[in-house]
């Protein structure tokens, strides 16, 4: 496109200005620029205001031609040999393209999000005005409309600080993946952009999914899983087990040891079926565990698995044997509670026995409901 039906801006804009050469759609909380106007950017802020363009226009934009000069060449010698641009690259929707569909092959397949979108952002910089880059929108959109929360909104990436959180969610968390998305959509709606992708399932998946499968790089994580003949066939014959973790088991204090244990009605207490020592405390090496002795035909979907107040045992259970019932502990549940009630239960202004005696009072209707099954009830009761 030439050059000369572009106009400029003469304002040079920071990441805290930015939203000021932008203008709203018809979309909601979405805006755009405006096309063949250039902006101006401070140099050492170019990228952070093109993420901000993005992020309020919802477009992702990926590059597709980039010319960059020797970052040695002074301004001097570029005007002699008439080098006028120190910098330039262009950029496409992130719905620019084509897509040939799989589906005779998959047949479960997500939508295209490639449409043919002619859209086309420059970004460049020159030698004669260093202090600022040019950013100019010179093509528009076609065949979609940015932000649309039917059309368009799912095919943008979710946010990095959303993912972030997602990650942190999963791996302390004893929240289902169901009522962490559930928690993060209100987050968003309340706090959130319209023109931000919102969190799927898909999302929750691909995180739980990578990291029970990522192994660490380093050589200093190790995970040993061991158990004796006896130990095989009594876990063929049981339906029920109890997933325990043993902390302090050696002077280095990362190891643990898991341990999985049934009832044996023979002595009427509980016996040992499989060990893994590990100095990993996240979900890879349970997960990896897990999947070894059900592989291996040791374990094979078990009725209900008891475990303490564990996000970790939690996603790795749910991993592999994922219709098998998960059941809490009683005594780190009602431990649990005690330490959310004296975080939580203060009375102003009165003396601390009196707030004790309050938080006893609640610890016993706690008591109460601690060995209801149903779910519905549950909840019911609690309220």
């Amino acid at each position: 496109m030439s050059t000369n039906n572009i106009q400029f801006n003469e304002n040079i804009y920071t990441l805290a200005t930015i939203s000021e050469a932008m203008e709203c759609i018809s979309v909601p909380g979405v805006m755009t620029l405006r096309l063949d106007i250039t902006i101006k950017v401070r140099t050492s802020k170019w990228r952070d205001c093109l993420l901000e363009i993005g992020k309020s226009c919802a477009v992702k934009w990926i590059i597709c031609n980039s010319n960059k000069q020797s970052t040695d060449i002074t301004a001097e010698e570029a005007k002699d040999s008439g080098i006028k641009m120190c910098f330039s690259q262009e950029y496409l929707c992130h719905r620019a393209g084509t897509y040939e569909s799989k589906a005779a092959m998959r047949v479960v397949q997500k939508r295209t999000k490639k449409n043919k979108c002619s859209a086309l952002l420059r970004v460049r910089g020159l030698f004669k005005t260093p202090e600022w880059y040019e950013i100019t929108l010179t093509k528009d959109h076609t065949e979609h409309t940015p932000g649309d929360v039917h059309e368009d909104i799912h095919t943008l990436p979710l946010a990095k600080k959303y993912l972030h959180e997602l990650s942190q969610q999963l791996e302390q968390s004893s929240k289902s993946a169901s009522q962490i998305r559930i928690d993060m959509l209100r987050a968003i709606d309340r706090y959130g952009r319209n023109s931000e992708c919102k969190v799927n399932y898909y999302n929750i998946w691909n995180l739980m999914n990578k990291a029970n499968t990522s192994y660490s790089p380093s050589l200093n994580v190790f995970a040993c899983g061991f158990m004796s003949p006896i130990q095989q066939n009594k876990m063929k014959n049981a339906a029920s087990f109890c997933l325990d973790a043993t902390h302090g088991i050696s002077e280095k204090i990362d190891e643990i040891l898991y341990t999985l244990l049934i009832h044996d009605e023979e002595i009427g207490r509980g016996w040992p079926v499989a060990y893994m020592i590990t100095n990993d405390r996240g979900v890879s090496p349970i997960v990896q565990w897990l999947q070894f002795l059900k592989s291996s035909l040791f374990l094979v979907n078990p009725k209900q698995i008891t475990i303490d107040c564990c996000s970790a045992k939690v996603h790795a259970i749910q991993t592999i044997f994922p219709i098998t019932q998960i059941q809490f502990c009683i005594f780190h549940v009602t431990q649990a509670w005690n330490r959310k009630l004296s975080d939580s239960v203060k009375i102003p202004g009165s003396l601390p026995s009196e707030a004790c005696l309050l938080r006893s009072e609640m610890m016993k209707s706690f008591q109460e409901i601690v060995y209801e099954e149903d779910l519905d009830q549950f909840h019911h009761k609690l309220v």
